[in-house]
């Protein structure tokens, strides 16, 4: 009886190999996505003393492409396929300072940075993954459930109920112990077309270590919905209440509903954008890639 082999894609971006299951993101255009890449690295500002947290990282491409510029890679994905995917090519490219945990962006990215960016009073073992910390209000909710499918992304409706068994379950690369400190705190994010949840902005905002956030968008509505959030100066008085019997949401923008989340943003230094560019990806159609440098 010959066994079956599992199909997978061989590509290669910035001379690393990469080994690619079917339902995992991949850019298509590799000579395009090294130098989105490469920007996004650079605007990073690296170094050997930076702990990179790769957001909504797929496979693992920017991380890994950038891994041997910085201390320490940390990556977060749902998709289990791509997350298992970024853990071999870590593997095959001897790469040692990455880490990926299995988990949604707004579940696992809040325990994270504080299982880093704290001083723990002993070394960690393998952590479970984080519990969830889920403060939804109705907005919040209402977004997601309008939320569109994102399939650049490599999210879809079956690999989301499948990936939902998943997230019990942390991958990593290498068995890091953050007791390491690191004096510079960097953020890459590559959401999907609807953007970062407003769990993790939340987390972004008030993770104050992390002064730079390079924020990599496919859709640039969702990109200036999410800026609102991250650069509107906290107010003096947050709003609080119930919003259950608030359903002027319905008729908001992404923007509209960004300025209204706004208006509860704990306090905490927002952001700046510094500057911008497209990368076309996809020649001969008007869709680009967005990358922002924000900083504070």
């Amino acid at each position: 009886i010959t066994k079956e082999v599992e199909p997978r894609i061989q590509d290669h971006i910035s001379n690393l190999r990469f080994s690619i299951s079917p339902s995992a993101f991949f850019q298509v255009n590799t000579l395009a996505a090294e130098k989105l890449y490469s920007l996004a690295g650079d605007w990073a500002g690296l170094g050997p003393d930076t702990l990179l947290f790769d957001i909504c990282c797929g496979t693992g491409t920017i991380g890994l492409t950038l891994a041997h510029r910085v201390g320490m890679v940390v990556g977060i994905e749902m998709n289990a396929s791509a997350v298992l995917d970024a853990q071999r090519n870590a593997e095959i490219n001897g790469i040692k300072n990455c880490r990926f945990v299995c988990g949604k962006a707004e579940d696992v990215t809040g325990s994270l940075m504080k299982e880093y960016l704290s001083l723990p009073e002993k070394p960690c073992d393998d952590v479970s993954i984080a519990s969830k910390n889920k403060e939804e209000s109705e907005v919040e909710l209402a977004e997601e459930s309008n939320s569109s499918v994102n399939p650049e992304n490599g999210f879809n409706a079956s690999t989301r109920a499948t990936d939902e068994t998943q997230l019990e379950k942390q991958c990593t690369s290498e068995n890091n112990s953050p007791l390491h400190r690191f004096k510079n705190v960097v953020a890459i994010v590559d959401p999907p077309r609807v953007g970062l949840h407003p769990t993790v902005i939340k987390v972004i905002r008030t993770q104050s270590q992390l002064k730079r956030l390079v924020y990599i968008s496919c859709n640039p509505e969702s990109l200036v919905a999410n800026a609102i959030e991250l650069c509107t100066p906290s107010p003096d008085n947050i709003e609080k209440g119930n919003n259950k019997n608030n359903r002027g949401w319905r008729n908001m923008s992404s923007a509209g509903l960004a300025r209204h989340r706004a208006k509860s943003m704990p306090s905490s230094e927002p952001f700046k954008p510094m500057k911008a560019m497209a990368v076309d990806l996809f020649p001969h159609t008007p869709h680009c890639e967005l990358v922002m440098l924000l900083e504070r």
